[in-house]
């Protein structure tokens, strides 16, 4: 015989590559992981060899690395939430 199915489902969290605190405001930001590094080391490739000039490379690496900081943000506090609410 198998033991009951119960309705509740545990929640885990996995640890998501390495972050650094930025000295002197506590804040902590995530480093990208591989595809998310080979990403940067693109834009500063293409910068490297005058495709894109260098402010462009800074301004677009700049707003993806703080899209995708704010998203990873957003995405945590609603597991916060449904974990709390669970």
């Amino acid at each position: 015989m198998s033991a009951p199915r119960t309705s509740q489902k545990k929640i885990t969290r996995v640890p998501h590559g390495r972050s650094v605190t930025v000295p002197f405001t506590s804040t902590e930001i995530k480093l990208p992981d591989g595809a998310g590094l080979a990403w940067y080391a693109g834009i500063g490739a293409m910068a490297a060899a005058e495709v894109v000039e260098w402010p462009v490379a800074l301004l677009v690496a700049g707003t993806h690395f703080i899209e995708n900081n704010a998203r990873n943000r957003d995405i945590q506090e609603l597991a916060d939430g449904i974990s709390a609410g669970a």
